[in-house]
């Protein structure tokens, strides 16, 4: 009998305002200045490293069209959808990979300490 490995993703489909670029001011206040907007925008350039300006930004079901073909190229297949409440629940499975096999500890493949430092002459 087959085996599944089961993810659950869920998106807020509540707000009915279209979505704003990212913007690291933004962002930086919602974290209460503990990162500048500089750090943001320099250590996140995908998101917000002016991608706007360069057409960088993308439409909510274009994102979520790349984040689906992502999940399949990794073997995950959609089987449903759901809503509850203001969340749009999908449902994905795989069959269950076996788990990797174990390698050996260090300690079994260290040589001995006799091995290491042969005695020194005298």
């Amino acid at each position: 009998m087959p085996q599944w490995d089961y993810r659950v993703v869920h998106i807020n489909v509540e707000n009915n305002t279209p979505p704003e670029p990212p913007d690291p001011q933004a962002a930086s206040q919602r974290l209460g200045g503990t990162l500048s907007p500089e750090f943001i925008a320099r250590e996140f350039p995908g998101q917000y490293g002016g991608g706007a300006e360069k057409g960088g930004a993308k439409h909510p079901a274009e994102q979520l069209q790349l984040f689906l073909q992502q999940l399949g190229k990794e073997g995950w297949e959609l089987t449903t959808t759901s809503q509850v409440g203001p969340l749009l629940m999908f449902f994905f499975k795989r069959p269950l990979r076996p788990a990797p096999k174990l390698l050996a500890s260090p300690t079994e493949s260290k040589p001995a300490a006799s091995e290491e430092h042969p005695p020194e002459a005298d």
